[in-house]
């Protein structure tokens, strides 16, 4: 991994970190940033997290034939129940190595930088 992949890396963790450090429930914005992780990483049509029973839910659209025009129905969405012990271990992860991974990534860290910035941190991926 490069310098840069490493800096965009080490910024999400610490991201993660910051949005998993919460009582009971976090705020709106970081219940937005987990659902937006996960779907990226399941690469689901939505996910909903049940913070106090720590159950994620995904929801998968079925492939339903092979013809590559109509690979999905979107009606027929198919749902799965994940269970965690740990919100922050779960979202580390989901962390992948790749271009568009960290393309996706930067995208997110430019979205909540405000919240590493509040921290004492700024982006200079």
């Amino acid at each position: 991994m490069d310098k840069k992949a490493e800096t965009i890396h080490e910024l999400m963790r610490k991201l993660i970190a910051i949005s998993c450090d919460f009582p009971k429930r976090p705020p709106k914005e970081f219940r937005e940033f987990h659902k937006l992780l996960l779907n990226f990483y399941f690469k689901s049509i939505d996910v909903n997290i049940d913070y106090s029973a720590k159950i994620i839910s995904i929801w998968n659209s079925k492939p339903l034939t092979t013809d590559p025009v109509r690979l999905y129905d979107l009606n027929e969405a198919i749902s799965d129940n994940v269970g965690y012990t740990n919100l922050e271990e779960t979202l580390t992860g989901c962390l992948e190595n790749g271009h568009f991974q960290n393309k996706f990534y930067l995208n997110l860290l430019l979205e909540f930088e405000d919240t590493l910035k509040n921290d004492g941190d700024s982006l200079s991926a």
